[in-house]
């Protein structure tokens, strides 16, 4: 025999079923916004992250570069006196950031190269054989000058003191 459910247990029965499906949905949207919202906070975190900041220019320049560029030079020999000419530097490679290669160096032409090697602000010419010409000394930057002081010999030795602009 089946008993009837008095009415007052029906009734209690019913409203913890309604106010238990009202809570549970919410419990499961408020985890479901969240873990939404933490996934798009990890990507965008990701994203943003490696982004390039405006201003960010991440320029290497290396020691040799303030010495790049064609160089107006005035010189003093003891054996050929004044002398004005143009002295090219340029990089002397990729693999060598700190060497630079000089052309119509002690105007010797264009198409010779006397190669230097650059510490900060100084440069040191190492004994190079130009041709018949054996040279060698030291440079060094102060703001836009550059000196260069060296000895050159063929015949005789020469020795010139140099200073140049951009």
């Amino acid at each position: 025999i089946i008993s009837p459910i008095p009415p007052r247990c029906i009734e209690s029965y019913q409203e913890r079923i309604v106010n238990e499906c009202r809570i549970r949905p919410k419990k499961m949207k408020t985890k479901t916004y969240f873990k939404y919202a933490m996934t798009v906070f990890v990507i965008s975190m990701i994203a943003f992250s490696c982004a390039k900041e405006e201003g960010d220019t991440a320029i290497i320049t290396l020691p040799r570069d303030k010495f790049i560029g064609t160089w107006h030079v005035t010189s003093n020999g003891t054996n050929t006196g004044n002398q004005y000419w143009d002295l090219i530097i340029e990089p002397a490679s990729a693999s060598a950031a700190e060497q630079v290669v000089m052309k119509n160096f002690d105007l010797q032409g264009d198409t010779t190269n006397v190669y230097a090697d650059v510490s900060g602000s100084d440069l040191l010419i190492p004994v190079t054989v130009v041709g018949a010409v054996t040279v060698k000394g030291t440079g060094y930057l102060s703001g836009a000058t550059l000196t260069l002081d060296y000895t050159s010999t063929d015949s005789q030795t020469e020795t010139v003191h140099a200073t140049a602009t951009k």
